[in-house]
């Protein structure tokens, strides 16, 4: 289900994976800023999440790198699997890390200490994916 704003431009809805706390918050605040994006879960964990995606009509799955590396592998490759047709972004904590997320099956990874401009240009790479889907 993808929602509309007042201007009939569409939303893509976007959870978040992160540990419960200031992180948390921060994200869902950053993704709140970004055109097209509506934040409609967060989970504190891979398994919580992967429990309750079946519930949610998402476009993008956004991963935070506080999460253990086991965790965020497992999550990515089960969310391919069950649901191939939604995104997935991580935030990666290394450049090497990052290069294993993208061949784990993430469709986008930036850098966690990015810049805001970083997350919003991978999303909207992402938001646009899923609208040619």
């Amino acid at each position: 289900m993808i929602e509309t704003t007042r201007q009939n431009n569409p939303l893509v809805p976007v959870a978040v994976v992160s540990r419960p706390g200031i992180m948390q918050q921060s994200l869902r605040a950053s993704l709140a800023a970004c055109p097209r994006i509506a934040v409609v879960a967060s989970f504190g964990d891979g398994l919580t999440a992967l429990n309750q995606l079946a519930g949610f009509h998402l476009g993008i799955l956004v991963i935070d790198s506080n999460l253990l590396d086991e965790e965020v592998d497992a999550l990515l490759g089960a969310v391919k699997v069950r649901q191939p047709g939604i995104r997935c972004l991580v935030l990666a904590q290394s450049m090497l890390r990052h290069q294993q997320l993208l061949v784990d099956g993430a469709d986008a990874v930036i850098l966690r200490n990015g810049s805001a401009h970083d997350l919003q240009q991978a999303l909207s790479r992402l938001a646009q994916d899923t609208f040619e889907q």
